[in-house]
């Protein structure tokens, strides 16, 4: 992206015709060469010739681009073109110091302790016996030891139906 920069400084005071003391100077020159080509050069060319540095003087005194005038341009093209094309880059040398880091030597692995197996458990057997705890009443002496596996707990089939009473039920 271009951005314009005033150049306050740098401005040419205008003298006549909005030129300034170059483009009058400028001007000057080609009447001149004009009027000697009028005499020496027949019409037709001395017609051709006069159209050429007329357009030529007015392209640069009139077209600025990029806030340079044509000369400007001109002159600058062809320092580019005659200029070097190769262009060298130089790594800036830094020097930095090589360090050598050793890695810190892993930790022992730990050995795995042998799992501890746990006695098994009476939660089947009481879990059963919480459901219906009549059983619970009646089996009571025949509980396992730790030792021992439990043995399945016996069906529970009550002798009377339950009661249907509808006093104890709260909604």
């Amino acid at each position: 992206m271009q951005f314009t920069v005033p150049k306050f400084l740098e401005r040419e005071t205008k003298i006549a015709f909005g030129l300034t003391f170059k483009n009058l100077a400028v001007l000057a020159g080609i009447g001149f060469v004009l009027f000697v080509l009028y005499y020496a050069l027949p019409k037709t060319l001395f017609a051709f010739i006069a159209i050429v540095l007329g357009g030529a003087f007015l392209a640069s005194t009139f077209i600025k681009i990029g806030g340079q005038s044509l000369p400007q341009l001109v002159f600058h093209g062809f320092r580019f073109l005659s200029g070097a094309r190769t262009y060298v880059w130089n790594k800036p040398q830094t020097t930095s110091p090589v360090r050598l880091v050793k890695k810190p030597a892993p930790p022992p692995e730990k050995k795995a302790e042998a799992l501890k197996i746990a006695p098994q458990s009476k939660l089947s057997y009481l879990g059963s016996r919480i459901v219906f705890p009549a059983l619970l009443k009646q089996n009571q002496t025949n509980l396992p030891s730790r030792d021992q596996e439990p043995s399945p707990p016996e069906p529970y089939f009550p002798s009377e139906p339950p009661e249907n009473n509808a006093d104890n039920f709260k909604f």
